[in-house]
């Protein structure tokens, strides 16, 4: 009997598992607001860029904005991980390329976020 009841309860175990896994919504993306904030905070960049990566945000600024960001006290690693972010989401996935794929925020900033059934895995 043990014999029987064993692998039915592996087997209903790992399905509660891998259910409750693909309920889980997404973290927010960590806005641009969000990492002058940080910086203003003295958070170190290697935080910053962590929480980044967590979230999974993707960000596709212009050449001026890296520069205000860099103005109000952002550290360059973090602007670095910022623009790297859009270039390995273009080489990851083509369709990044196509505007559709992005959408403005309040703030004035686009963000993109990993290709649907990537997460909770790491995109870039």
């Amino acid at each position: 009997m043990r014999r029987r009841i064993f692998p039915l309860l592996v087997a209903t175990t790992l399905t509660l598992m891998l259910a409750s896994c693909a309920s889980l919504p997404p973290p927010a993306p960590v806005t641009v607001a969000e990492v002058v904030r940080l910086s203003h905070e003295g958070d170190p960049p290697d935080q910053i860029i962590q929480r980044m990566r967590d979230a999974g945000t993707v960000y596709r600024l212009k050449a001026s904005q890296f520069a205000r960001l860099h103005q109000q006290g952002v550290s360059d690693e973090v602007l670095d991980y910022m623009q790297h972010t859009y270039l390995e989401a273009v080489r990851r996935d083509q369709h990044m390329q196509d505007w559709n794929s992005w959408w403005p925020a309040p703030d004035g900033y686009f963000y993109g976020r990993c290709y649907y059934g990537a997460w909770p895995y790491r995109c870039y």
